[in-house]
């Protein structure tokens, strides 16, 4: 076996560990039917006749972030609708149902904005998850959408910040303090 051949095994064995590691992220999600990211990523999909744009890349981006925890970002869910048209009339109402149902499931509602003028909505809804910090961040345009959940360790994020912000203990500063 030459070497280019056993490069390019070796890189078709790559990519094929990259799709099983998206393969079983996006069945875990089809399989949790009460997970509230689920519900508004298929609603906006079935509602508005659009497909998410890079599904791969996203959870391949959930995958690494589960891995790496930085800044205390223990699990990342992201669904892009970009380049889209999502201006449907009867599937707002429906919309601003679904996500309203969040609060079933223990999400507290942080922002909710409406803009007519542009029309466009974004919700930012939390809940706490043991000692975690879950963030769900829904935004809704014309034409495109985001739909984000992140679990977040507090104690993590906040060294972070201290450590990359403040100037913390490896003395970098970008001269702006958050307290």
């Amino acid at each position: 076996m030459t070497t280019i051949t056993r490069t390019r095994l070796n890189i078709f064995a790559a990519l094929l560990c990259c799709a099983a590691i998206a393969f079983s992220l996006s069945a875990e999600a089809v399989c949790a039917e009460t997970d509230d990211f689920v519900r508004i990523v298929r609603h906006i999909e079935v509602s508005y006749h659009v497909h998410q744009t890079n599904p791969f890349l996203m959870s391949l981006a959930g995958a690494l972030v589960s891995v790496s925890h930085v800044g205390g970002v223990k699990d990342l869910k992201v669904a892009l609708f970009e380049d889209q048209r999502l201006d449907a009339s009867n599937a707002g109402a429906r919309f601003d149902e679904i996500v309203k149902s969040t609060g079933e499931h223990g999400w507290q509602p942080l922002v909710k904005s409406y803009s007519r003028r542009r029309g466009d909505c974004t919700f930012i809804y939390a809940r706490q998850d043991g000692r975690d910090l879950k963030l769900l961040v829904v935004n809704l345009e014309p034409d495109e959408a985001v739909v984000v959940q992140v679990k977040i360790d507090p104690d993590e994020l906040n060294r972070f910040l201290d450590d990359n912000v403040t100037g913390g203990s490896h003395g970098r500063s970008l001269g702006m303090a958050f307290r």
